[in-house]
């Protein structure tokens, strides 16, 4: 099989948004055009379009049983010109095992990976990032970001002169950068080093997955990791309450309702 296969992994429990209890995934932020109808946009759907747009037609969508309306609002994926599977995480044991869940689908194949509950710009983002990851040779690729809150995301550092990363955070208290990873792109060397990550940590069963985590193990294996800054993008987290506001205000109240852009 050739190309690229993209992951998104939904199956989180949203606590952030709590007491709200729909799928977060499926929270409208902007519009789409549908056959001259304009319909409501769900949060995923900017992941599976940005996705499209740079090539991407298949991807899996990682769930756990309380998501069956995601599954149920994407059906096919044909709305969106894309080829769509669903996958069950039946517990939340992290990132790390979900997207393990599509190995076997994953193996010897170009993946890339988008949040279900973020938007990133520019739309070409994923588009550019593959490029990058092809021209480069990357093992593993990192989509990079500005944010005013890194402290609750996974600051990036990178080698001054190149795109190597050197070190990436988790939550830190005191962020060495004001970035975050936002999307990615990997060869099935990471896919492999991701699936022993996991099956060895099976063996501590209390332990937190942290995708992050992974692609610390990367690094210290000797994979090629390296990082493309988009230095005039945006990263809009709408996992918490606060976040939906203050995104929808971004994209829709100051932006172009369709397309999602900011103005």
């Amino acid at each position: 099989m050739s190309g690229w296969l993209g992951v998104v992994p939904a199956a989180g429990v949203g606590a952030r948004l709590s007491p709200y209890r729909a799928p977060k995934e499926l929270i409208q932020v902007g519009y789409r055009s549908v056959n001259g109808q304009v319909l409501p946009k769900a949060v995923v759907e900017h992941t599976l379009s940005s996705m499209h747009n740079g090539g991407v037609d298949s991807a899996f969508l990682i769930l756990s049983p309380a998501k069956w309306e995601v599954f149920r609002y994407l059906g096919s994926g044909h709305d969106l010109g894309m080829d769509l599977a669903y996958l069950c995480q039946e517990a939340p044991r992290g990132m790390p095992h979900a997207l393990d869940l599509a190995y076997p689908f994953m193996a010897g194949r170009k993946v890339c990976l988008g949040m279900p509950d973020t938007i990133v710009t520019p739309t070409d983002c994923f588009g550019q990032l593959l490029a990058f990851h092809d021209a480069t040779g990357a093992d593993l690729s990192l989509g990079v970001f500005p944010t005013t809150t890194p402290e609750s995301l996974a600051p990036v550092l990178i080698e001054p002169g190149s795109h190597r990363v050197t070190a990436i955070f988790d939550k830190p208290a005191l962020p060495p950068a004001a970035n975050t990873w936002g999307i990615v792109a990997w060869s099935p060397a990471f896919t492999e080093v991701l699936h022993s990550y996991v099956v060895t940590a099976q063996l501590e069963p209390n332990r937190e997955l942290v995708l992050s985590d992974v692609f610390v193990a990367a690094m210290t294996a000797g994979l090629k990791v390296h990082a493309l800054p988009f230095e005039a993008g945006e990263y809009h987290d709408i996992g918490t309450p606060e976040g939906v506001v203050r995104t929808r205000a971004r994209l829709e109240f100051a932006g172009d309702v369709l397309t999602g852009q900011p103005a």
